[in-house]
């Protein structure tokens, strides 16, 4: 067992070096900070739409007022009313369509590192694969979209009784999480030429979920004892954005690559003890 790990995470570091997934992890992470801003203008319109402009002013907004300088709180907080009540039809008709283009460009930049990974060579040409990033990208935004639905949405209920309201708050965030599950699931099974088996395609899913939720536990520390307000002033929730997201797609892609290698590795004893098995009749 301590032997299929060490060899595992040999693997992992000859791969990154291999295919220099740490340079491709900033490509990522560049290309989903512009994906981000329209899909939050995106979904502040949708809000604005259905009147539920209450779930930006009682709820995330004081929780970006306690971690954002004043400067930063001042702009995201004009910006969100523009988005909810000015621009809403805007960002709603052809927003739509710019967060369609960005998100889809987050998912060509996953296709060379996947393949890489994958073992795979893309034979797609680029209509095909503006085609299948396009495909992709709205299969991501809704899925996007139902996680802070659920999130958010649970927000607005109020039991009243504390076993239903740890009830609600447990099955918000389980359901969030399913989510999260389907949408690196749909990565894994879209993005790459090489399609995987469906049930490597839930271990990678699930590998590169509990990566990226063990990222993200690391940088809320990292986040915690660093007083970032004053440091880097009106930019600190881009600079801090961009440095998440690269974690992110850092963790993302060592869970893709713990998945490929423990398929090899799987093959690999399977394909011996068919070898035994022979030898042996």
């Amino acid at each position: 067992m301590k032997a299929d790990v060490r060899k595992l995470a040999r693997g992992v570091v000859k791969d990154f070096a291999k295919f220099d997934l740490l340079t491709f992890s900033s490509a990522i992470a560049f290309q989903v900070l512009y994906a981000v801003v329209p899909l939050v203008m995106l979904g502040l319109a949708g809000l604005g739409l259905v009147g539920e402009q209450s779930l930006w002013t009682n709820h995330v907004a004081p929780a970006l007022r306690r971690r954002l300088s004043p400067e930063a709180f001042t702009i995201a907080q004009r910006t969100a009313q523009h988005a909810m009540n000015g621009d809403r039809y805007a960002w709603a008709t052809l927003g739509l369509l710019v967060t369609l283009y960005g998100v889809a460009a987050s998912l060509r930049s996953m296709m060379r590192p996947l393949n890489n990974i994958y073992g795979a060579r893309d034979t797609r040409s680029w209509g095909q694969r503006v085609l299948v990033s396009l495909g992709g990208g709205a299969v991501v935004m809704v899925l996007v979209y139902a996680a802070l639905i659920v999130v958010l949405g649970g927000r607005l209920i109020h039991p009243h009784n504390v076993v239903l309201d740890v009830a609600v708050f447990l099955v918000r965030w389980i359901v969030a999480l399913g989510v999260l599950l389907l949408i690196n699931a749909a990565l894994i099974r879209i993005v790459p030429e090489k399609k995987r088996p469906v049930r490597w395609i839930s271990i990678g899913s699930a590998l590169a979920t509990l990566c990226w939720i063990g990222g993200t536990l690391g940088f809320g520390a990292f986040i915690s004892t660093v007083s970032y307000s004053s440091f880097y002033g009106a930019f600190a929730g881009i600079v801090l954005l961009l440095i998440y997201l690269h974690v992110s797609a850092i963790a993302f892609l060592l869970g893709v690559t713990v998945d490929s290698l423990l398929r090899e590795q799987t093959q690999g004893r399977s394909q011996r003890g068919r070898g035994r098995t022979r030898a042996g009749t």
